[in-house]
């Protein structure tokens, strides 16, 4: 086993054990990591590969939580952006598009603290908020950051809100394996690399749910708007390094 593979086995572990314990930031963290050691065109196909696994796994230890109504108008909208994005994607990512969520979701952490204090996004949003994520995904890779901001609602507690971004993020995953096909990627010859870093995830993915349960939600919903914040000054940040 190479030292690159290595590393991201070790990545996914503790990516897929974070996004277990706040329902994001591993998405992220991983694609950053397999971008500094992989070649551009196999960053994206895997790591939805390896994703799709990590939020399958996640939604089904906490199934009984996902709200079915966002999901119901979620996974449409979520259909028309891969489609659209499929005939825009060129192997690599826009170079706009990482800032420009970045700036979006600093912009709603700070409405979020501003806002009238009963006021809530409706949930019909989350049908063009499913297009803009399938957009995302085929484009960028990881569209947690841009999907977790809408997860700032005070009627979604701490479950709810990992256990039904986890199974939107399971069918973005999903439909990026049939488009990348379509495109001709070959995932037989990344076996090598799939299978460990799958491993790796399922693992995290239990030991992240475990200490889920062990987390008070006023310190879950603190932890989640710094991680929120620290993920847009990233994406704000990847022109410059």
């Amino acid at each position: 086993m190479s030292s690159e593979v290595v590393l991201l086995v070790l990545v996914s572990l503790v990516a897929s054990t974070v996004s277990g314990v706040l329902g994001m930031g591993g998405g992220v963290l991983l694609i950053a990591s397999m971008a500094a050691v992989l070649p551009a065109a196999v960053v994206v196909p895997v790591h939805g590969v390896v994703q799709l696994v990590s939020n399958f796994t996640r939604t089904l230890r906490l199934l009984g939580h996902v709200k079915w109504r966002i999901a119901a108008l979620y996974v449409p909208g979520l259909a028309i952006g891969v489609w659209v994005a499929l005939r825009l994607y060129q192997g690599s990512s826009l170079a706009w598009f990482k800032p420009a969520i970045g700036a979006f979701v600093l912009a709603f952490l700070v409405w979020d603290r501003v806002k009238p204090k009963h006021l809530q996004v409706p949930l019909w949003i989350f049908f063009p908020v499913g297009i803009g994520a399938g957009f995302i995904t085929m484009l960028v890779g990881a569209a947690g950051p841009f999907l977790a901001a809408f997860f700032l609602r005070d009627d979604l507690e701490r479950r709810e809100v990992i256990a039904t971004k986890a199974f939107l993020q399971t069918f973005g995953h999903a439909l990026k394996i049939p488009a990348f096909l379509s495109l001709g990627f070959d995932y037989s010859a990344e076996l090598h690399l799939i299978v460990p870093m799958l491993a790796s995830v399922i693992v995290g993915t239990f030991l992240g749910t475990w200490l889920l349960g062990r987390m008070k939600e006023s310190l879950f919903r603190k932890v989640f708007r710094w991680v929120l914040a620290a993920l847009a000054l990233r994406l704000l940040a990847t022109p410059w390094i």
